[in-house]
């Protein structure tokens, strides 16, 4: 299934379910944008970069993890640990467990 910005933008705010080899976690939706082609080929998509927030209880390290959105379905997705950015406030939000935030990037190109 082909992602678009269409899709994701009004998931903005929710949670996605991600399966770890600790059990069942949650992310949220935070920021949905495409990104400049960049001499990309029309004929391939937009670059598309999906930011989501965790707890700093339950770092995850980069890879491979089962993506669950009843609206998206479940899917396969690379995750990234990413900084948070500091122009966008993200810096030291509270995550809703009292931790602080963990922000992680999911990029389709």
């Amino acid at each position: 299934m082909s992602i678009s910005l269409e899709q994701v933008h009004p998931l903005i705010g929710n949670k996605f379910q991600i399966e770890t080899s600790n059990g069942i976690m949650h992310l949220e939706l935070v920021e949905a944008e495409e990104r400049p082609r960049r001499g990309v080929p029309e004929s391939f998509r937009t670059p598309l970069l999906l930011i989501f927030a965790g707890s700093s209880r339950q770092p995850l390290a980069q890879d491979n993890y089962f993506i669950e959105h009843p609206s998206l379905g479940k899917q396969v997705w690379t995750i990234a640990p990413t900084l948070a950015d500091h122009a966008k406030g993200q810096y030291q939000r509270p995550h809703e467990d009292g931790s602080t935030c963990l922000y992680y990037q999911v990029f389709f190109n």
